[in-house]
């Protein structure tokens, strides 16, 4: 279990938090392999915890399975 209870991770953030680099989580955003959000095109990455999680974990978040449906 992750004890870190920030809500919402910049890809710096996200990579400290998954413990991989930085491009790593922008490319999974990208391809929309991880669910991250940006206020405009090529702006930051903003990532919620539990849609990291559940990347980590090699799973789809709730956000991801509920805009397939």
């Amino acid at each position: 279990m992750r004890l870190n209870t920030q809500l919402r991770f910049a890809t710096s953030q996200a990579a400290e938090y998954a413990a991989c680099h930085e491009q790593t989580i922008r490319k999974a955003c990208e391809s929309g392999e991880l669910h991250g959000g940006q206020r405009k095109p090529g702006g930051r990455w903003s990532i919620r915890r539990e849609c990291l999680d559940a990347w980590l974990d090699g799973a789809k978040c709730e956000h991801q399975i509920a805009g397939a449906a």
